[in-house]
């Protein structure tokens, strides 16, 4: 009797748990998609991109927001010096 019960236990905590996830994957699965309609594209191709696209196209459209905004960023500029001879981000130090 007392194997059986805490089989049943288990299986209960399991459901539980496996609910719980499948919960979460919807809560961040619904917020993917409306971060994805904000994205300035045609609903046709924002309704096919997955998670990562959905991340990289809207830390892409932010960057291109703020450049508009601002210009170039300030380690672009021909004055910007390097501390103590390191160079600015690695994509833009030329050794």
């Amino acid at each position: 009797m007392l194997p059986f019960l805490f089989r049943s236990i288990l299986e209960m905590r399991k459901e539980k748990s496996r609910d719980a996830a499948r919960s979460r994957r919807g809560k961040e699965n619904y917020e993917f998609y409306e971060l994805a309609k904000l994205l300035p594209l045609p609903a046709a191709i924002t309704t096919q991109l997955d998670k990562a696209s959905i991340i990289r196209l809207s830390i892409s459209y932010l960057k291109l927001r703020d450049f508009i905004a601002h210009g170039d960023p300030p380690w672009n500029a021909p004055s910007a010096k390097t501390l103590k001879g390191q160079c600015p981000p690695p994509s833009l130090c030329q050794k």
